[in-house]
């Protein structure tokens, strides 16, 4: 159990949302079937299938997460789910030093987990990531998982949140701490994307031809 836990709340699920945003996995969402004797099988197959593409899920957003935006330093994550079958809270320490990363893979599997369970449609859940900065700098950066993907709390955010504990008691400032925005966790698909669109700018030739003769 984390020494964190009390400082993150419910209630960051679904700020801040861009609603216009489609992460395209409509296909992914809780559809359970009605459970009979001919259909128990089929039943079983489907939430298998549910539960292994809800951690993929989890993982490349882990992935990305410590690929694309945490940093060098040692950081402190905190990965928080709220279900209709309790409470769950997973924490782990994550050391970056420029392309090397000192983890824990159990730690790393349970956080992932956490994340999965937080993607489930009728659950909500969010990651408190603390960073210790090789510099000596102490700050905290938030994310909430709405959509089946990671998104970023702003730094007034996560400040309230460190402001109350679970019971709603209001906790002292901590001294020496920033809270900041929390960066956009790239998807696998728009990286690939984004590649390939600068690799195609570099190599391919410029077409002169006028309009009504391309074809």
């Amino acid at each position: 159990m984390s020494e964190y836990q009390d400082h993150v709340r419910q209630s960051l699920e679904g700020q801040h949302v861009d609603p216009s945003e489609d992460l395209g996995i409509d296909a992914m969402r809780w559809t359970p079937a009605l459970v009979s004797d001919t259909g128990t099988d089929e039943a079983m197959s489907s939430a298998a299938d549910t539960a292994h593409a809800l951690l993929d899920r989890a993982a490349d957003a882990y992935l990305s997460l410590l690929s694309a935006v945490l940093g060098d330093g040692t950081h402190h994550m905190v990965a928080n789910a709220s279900t209709p079958h309790g409470d769950l809270t997973e924490g782990q320490e994550v050391t970056v030093i420029g392309d090397d990363v000192l983890i824990n893979e159990a730690a790393s599997t349970r956080v992932c987990a956490v994340i999965a369970a937080a993607m489930v449609g009728c659950a909500t859940g969010a990651l408190v990531v603390r960073t210790f900065g090789p510099d000596g700098s102490e700050f905290v950066r938030g994310w909430t998982v709405r959509n089946f993907w990671l998104r970023p709390l702003t730094a007034e955010d996560i400040r309230e949140a460190y402001s109350f504990g679970l019971d709603g008691a209001s906790l002292a400032p901590e001294p020496g701490v920033e809270y900041r925005q929390a960066e956009r966790v790239p998807r696998p698909d728009q990286e690939q994307a984004e590649t390939g669109d600068r690799e195609a700018s570099r190599t391919a030739p410029r077409d002169n031809r006028p309009a009504n003769r391309r074809d």
